[in-house]
């Protein structure tokens, strides 16, 4: 995981869907800090926990064999 500043237009929150400049990248998707915090600071047994299971849920994990056909599609 890495932490950037983006471009001055930002990107897309995958759980808050707002349009933030920094954040973590997990899987090529802006989490910005705010929902980070959010996230890390959240018991297990509040709702709101569950709320962001479902939110990550929707990552979109590529395969190794995804990878190795984009690098082979670049060549």
């Amino acid at each position: 995981m890495a932490m950037h500043a983006h471009s001055p237009a930002g990107e897309k929150c995958m759980i808050c869907g707002e349009i933030k400049l920094t954040g973590i990248h997990i899987c090529n998707q802006l989490i910005c800090d705010s929902c980070h915090n959010q996230i890390v600071k959240t018991d297990v047994g509040d709702w709101k926990y569950q709320y962001y299971m479902k939110k990550l849920s929707k990552l979109k994990l590529k395969s190794v064999d995804d990878i190795k056909e984009h690098k082979h599609s670049t060549k």
